[in-house]
């Protein structure tokens, strides 16, 4: 067995578990397990570990790693689980192949990095991964290529939580037709395509919650698929009561699943009457309007004196008739 560093827990044939280290030390070929935690190590080259024929586990975690040779992992066969979370890696740190042909590996954390896209280059031949994490990373979307169907076949939990998702696509997902635990929370969703969880047919743990979600009546149809999501037996949506709305049309409505075919109509609709000012008249036009009114008012005026003239005279008329008659008799 190589020398142990006065840091390190264990060191055995079969594991080696140190922290605050800057290398990746030798070990025994028998080793099982290497963790390697809470140091400064920010490479990993083959020659590190190629020796480790047995090694099942390696655990990397908390460390400055930022690079990963191509073939850091080649040749290990019997590798399936595979630590990398709380690092300093990055989308281009990965696009060099170290993940890929991992065909035995079950559990890849890759949790706690500055990841800002995931390309499914990275993953060719890991067939047998059933655990993928990715949260605490800087990825605003997923695009239908992100998860093909030949890498991800078996994948069975996917913990995208804490990243900058704003985006889905209707088939983002549809390449893990195994999924059964989909975390998305902590994320910047305001709207996501129902379609994006129809491919899904054994996910039985959804987590939505702590999202942007603009509750209007796009959302409508997402709601409904929620709904009867739950009503399921065997499902289950982690705090689906309280996927708050951030914004919505109708104040009534203050979480998603609240939103439905009856209230997504606004409750207060905004109607807008227009009202033309009259106090603005021009002096000009006021002037017109006064002298129209004023020519109006007299000869009105003149037309009442005269019907008063004529009743009166038709009055003395008729008066002057009747006394001519009364004389004559």
């Amino acid at each position: 067995v190589p020398a142990c560093p006065v840091s390190c827990a264990v060191c055995s044939e079969d594991a080696v578990i140190c922290q605050r280290l800057a290398n990746i030390i030798d070990a025994a070929d028998s080793t099982q397990a290497l963790l390697l935690t809470e140091g400064s190590i920010s490479v990993v080259q083959q020659a590190s570990l190629s020796v480790l024929r047995n090694i099942t586990v390696i655990g990397l975690s908390s460390n400055h790693i930022s690079e990963l040779s191509e073939d850091a992992f080649r040749n290990l066969p019997f590798l399936h689980t595979l630590l990398l979370d709380h690092n300093l890696l990055t989308s281009q740190a990965l696009q060099g192949g170290a993940l890929i042909n991992l065909s035995q590996l079950e559990v890849l954390a890759l949790g706690h990095n500055h990841i800002n896209m995931i390309q499914a280059g990275w993953f060719t031949g890991t067939k047998a991964l059933l655990s993928l994490k990715l949260e605490g990373n800087l990825v605003t979307r997923l695009n239908p290529g992100s998860f093909p169907l030949n890498d991800f076949r078996s994948l069975e939990t996917l913990d995208l939580s804490d990243n900058l998702i704003d985006f889905l696509d209707r088939n983002s997902f549809r390449g893990l037709v195994s999924l059964r635990s989909l975390d998305l929370s902590r994320n910047r969703l305001s709207s996501v395509p129902p379609e994006a969880f129809s491919y899904l047919v054994w996910l039985s743990n959804l987590n939505l919650d702590l999202n942007s979600w603009n509750c209007t009546c796009e959302l409508l149809e997402l709601a409904a698929v929620l709904t009867s999501f739950i009503q399921e037996p065997d499902k289950a949506l982690y705090n689906g009561r309280r996927m708050m709305c951030v914004s919505a049309d109708n104040p009534a409505v203050t979480t998603v699943l609240e939103l439905t075919e009856a209230n997504c109509v606004p409750s207060n609709q905004n109607i807008t009457v227009q009202i033309e000012a009259r106090g603005s008249v021009a002096p000009q036009q006021y002037a017109r309007d006064l002298a129209i009114a004023a020519v109006i008012c007299f000869l009105g005026g003149v037309a009442l004196t005269l019907l008063a003239v004529l009743i009166c005279y038709h009055v003395s008329q008729q008066r002057l008739k009747e006394e001519r008659d009364k004389d004559r008799t």
